[in-house]
């Protein structure tokens, strides 16, 4: 009984191991041509005006090896939101993006709470993604993030290597990001500050799509 669990196992690492060769061995573009910019395709969300948009500086630019990127303010029908996506088109950059439980705490912030697991249903998708708190003196904010692999969301690294491994033979489709939503609030407000950052994902996550898919 040993034995064939063993040999089970011993076949499953192969395949495994020769799947990853053939999708993260292949090379491709980094860019698509004639696919739109996502600061353009995302510019302009319903009910969601852009107010500012950041510019990374070259450090983290070439730390997070990015073929495209977001980083924006949106003022909203209750408040300011701010959205950044992190872009790539190849799954030799699978492990490029920076979670906020990495990168906050790196710029100073106190990770407060979570993470904490969610899902939101904005049919026919379905984000999974988790939430913490943070804070950097009076400043505080609620962080929602996931990763993105295609149409497919997941708030662990392996399992967005899985699904890109999967849209890579199935729709060959390396395309691949991580997605952070976060507003500011203050005093018990993190409610009404959950409420605002999914209300905003209900926006701008349609748009995201039509940028995945064209």
């Amino acid at each position: 009984m040993k034995n064939t669990i063993t040999t089970k196992l011993l076949i499953l690492i192969v395949l495994f191991l020769g799947t990853s060769a053939l999708v993260y061995g292949m090379k491709q573009p980094d860019t698509f041509e004639g696919k739109t910019a996502l600061n353009e395709q995302l510019l302009n969300i319903p009910d969601y005006p852009t107010t500012h948009k950041i510019a990374l500086n070259k450090d983290a630019l070439r730390m997070l090896k990015l073929d495209d990127y977001l980083f924006a303010d949106y003022q909203g029908p209750t408040g300011k939101v701010n959205l950044y996506i992190g872009y790539y088109y190849t799954a030799a950059k699978a492990y490029a993006s920076h979670s906020p439980l990495v990168c906050y705490p790196s710029q100073g912030w106190k990770i407060d709470s979570g993470p904490t697991a969610g899902i939101l249903n904005i049919p026919p998708s379905t984000i999974h993604y988790e939430e913490i708190t943070t804070s950097l003196g009076e400043k505080k904010e609620l962080v929602l993030f996931w990763y993105q692999s295609r149409l497919q969301t997941a708030t662990q690294i392996y399992k967005n290597k899985i699904n890109m491994g999967y849209n890579k033979l199935v729709h060959n489709d390396q395309q691949h990001g991580f997605v952070r939503v976060a507003v500011p609030f203050a005093g018990a407000d993190q409610n009404d500050a959950r409420t605002r950052a999914t209300e905003f994902i209900k926006n701008f996550y349609p748009k995201f799509v039509h940028f995945i898919l064209n």
